[in-house]
This record gives structure tokens, sequence and C-alpha cells, in this order.
């Protein structure tokens, strides 16, 4: 398998995102799973909802969703997806560690994975 930057943006994308959603999550879970679904699965609500998309936004300067578009985000991998399709054509970029580390510390953790 090739290490390439696309593949390695991508798997940091899905990896501060699953990161991010299990710290928020109203319904605790070990693990974020990209096919789990936000509002059904892990009970996420308007204002968790909007908790991810600010801290996605700063992180990662992305645009603002509208309303249309952000119903149709409703599983882990579509916030993912969206993610990695902005920072591919050019309309966000891949933070630096030390804003991704900064983020997690807000929630007091040092590492979206842990």
């Amino acid at each position: 398998m090739t290490h390439t930057p696309a593949a390695i943006g991508a798997e940091a994308v899905s990896r501060v995102v699953c990161g991010m959603v299990r710290l928020i999550s109203p319904r605790k879970v070990d693990q974020a799973d990209p096919d789990h679904r936000l509002v059904g699965d892990l009970g996420f609500h308007s204002l968790v909802l909007a908790e991810l998309g600010y801290n996605l936004e700063d992180l990662y300067g992305l645009r603002s969703l509208t309303p249309e578009e952000a119903m149709k985000l409703e599983r882990v991998s579509d916030v993912i997806g969206f993610v990695n399709t902005e920072v591919a054509e050019g309309r966000a970029q891949l933070p630096a560690d030390e804003d991704v580390a900064a983020l997690f510390a807000r929630y007091g953790v040092d590492d979206p994975a842990a």
C-alpha cells in the first residue's frame, strides 16, 4: 500500500473526525465507527452537531454548510468524506499537529485516538 500525501491526509482526517465524534457524542462509545449514524446511533442533537461543525470549521478552515448540506451528513463517514473532499479540492487545509493537539487538549485528551 502506497502512503501518498493524499492517503496520509485522508487517514489523518478520519482519525480526527472519529476522535472528535467519540469525545462529544452524547452516547459514549469506545470508538466512533465510520458507519455510526450521528443522530440514530450516537445520540447527536442540534447543539452537539453544531459543536462538531464549529470545531471542524475552525480546525480545517471549512466553509459554513447550508442547512441542506448539513442534513446530508448522516454518518461519521459522511463527515469524513466531506472534509476530505474540501481539502482535496483546495477549499480547506489540513491542520498542523499542534492545532489538532490544542483542540483535543480543550477536551482533556492528548490525542484523537485516546
